[in-house]
């Protein structure tokens, strides 16, 4: 390779740092200027090596030149590319040194603020930029999220500054947008809580919208019905959310309509180990504690204030549930015989209102002998709508299980 070339290359490689994220960014892959700023000192130790052995080379062909005296070929082209690539390199070289040298020091995440029109503004602490042109790159990642009205960027505090609507954003979504560049930037509970509480403020809906993210846990519970999957099984959680409503530490305990997840809602006196305590509890359940974005997920669903129960309002669940058996205990007998639609409505409701008493019954224990109690009951109610024949038929019905069988609902 040609002095000179190597030279170019020298000044490409230097420059990588500033106009890599550039570049990225042009063609759609933000999520690298991350990697291409996180290693800009060996693009810059590399181009510094290149252009010594350049200068090198020059050198010891011009001397042979000299010393043979000959014209050195390509001379004055070589020296003027040499040193146009020496200041480039130590031009960006210097730049970089500066800016740890004046930097300052990296800026709290401020507590959520409300403009006078409006807005929210929040500062976010961002780690891993290294010149100007990383602001490029996260300022572009930020103007992609729904309601973001501006977004200044600084490498030297190190901190983005975004304005943005609390309707249809907030913090923690601008973090992860700022993270989905390789970028570092992340929120103190408190500001994820204050800004909750602004874009909370002015609703109607149930106390679970206005409960501050830091306050709330989440668990994975296996808690789905067993007769009707689509639903969490109300006398299964009940107890479950009425044990965790006595412990000092939790305010309120919560189940999702499908069963799958437990939402604690702790006291602001609840210190780490109390936490720790309840989180130990659940596991015994078979509970899982969820973070993440899994976690962002639930916090967002949970804040809607529907589809969640608590304590004795899983009841409504149970009596959801009752509906789906007595209905599917009644097809199955109809499917065998034919029944009066008066008959088969009067024995559907009749079972109906035997099931519910049975699964809100905070006394009744459904072990294998309380089952099969209410099966027992279940057939006596079923004799006075049903003739012999029938009678049958309804106990083939309930030997088929409380779950759907595959050709039913």
């Amino acid at each position: 390779m040609k002095a000179k070339y190597a030279g170019i290359f020298s000044a490409l490689l230097a420059t990588t740092c500033c106009i890599g994220p550039l570049l990225v960014v042009a063609i759609g892959l933000g999520s690298g200027a991350a990697f291409v700023g996180r290693y800009h000192w060996l693009f810059l130790i590399a181009g510094i090596a290149v252009l010594t052995w350049a200068w090198a080379k020059y050198l010891r062909e011009k001397t042979m030149c000299d010393c043979e005296h000959k014209t050195m070929q390509g001379r004055r082209s070589g020296i003027f590319t040499l040193l146009i690539a020496t200041v480039i390199v130590l031009g960006f070289g210097s730049l970089n040194i500066s800016r740890y040298v004046f930097a300052s020091a990296p800026a709290s995440a401020q507590t959520q603020t409300q403009l006078a029109n409006g807005l929210g503004r929040v500062v976010i602490p961002v780690e891993g930029m290294s010149c100007a042109t990383c602001e490029i790159a996260v300022r572009h990642a930020l103007k992609q999220v729904d309601g973001v009205k501006s977004a200044h960027v600084s490498v030297v505090s190190k901190t983005a500054t975004v304005d943005y609507e609390p309707q249809k954003t907030d913090p923690q979504q601008l973090v992860t947008a700022i993270n989905s560049t390789g970028y570092r930037a992340s929120l103190p509970d408190k500001v994820n809580d204050s800004a909750w509480m602004v874009m909370n403020k002015n609703t109607n809906d149930s106390k679970p919208a206005l409960t501050p993210p830091s306050t709330v846990s989440f668990f994975k519970v296996p808690l789905q019905c067993l007769a009707a999957p689509q639903i969490g099984c109300g006398s299964r959680a009940k107890p479950i959310l009425l044990e965790l409503k006595r412990n000092p530490g939790v305010s309120e305990a919560w189940l999702n309509r499908a069963g799958t997840r437990i939402a604690v809602v702790w006291k602001p006196e609840s210190n780490a180990e109390a936490r720790g305590n309840v989180a130990t509890k659940l596991q015994e359940q078979n509970a899982t504690e969820i973070r993440g974005k899994s976690r962002d997920e639930d916090l967002k669903d949970f804040s809607s204030g529907k589809g969640w129960y608590r304590g004795e309002e899983v009841d409504r669940l149970s009596e959801e549930e009752a509906g789906i058996i007595a209905a599917r205990l009644v097809q199955r007998v109809e499917a065998k015989t034919m029944l009066p639609k008066e008959k088969a409505d009067a024995l559907e409701h009749a079972l109906d209102d035997a099931l519910k008493k049975c699964l809100t019954d905070d006394n009744t224990k459904l072990d294998q002998n309380g089952l099969l109690k209410l099966e027992d009951r279940l057939r006596q109610i079923a004799g006075q709508y049903l003739d012999k024949d029938q009678i049958s038929i309804f106990k083939e019905a309930i030997a088929g299980g409380w779950g759907p069988l595959p050709n039913e609902k």
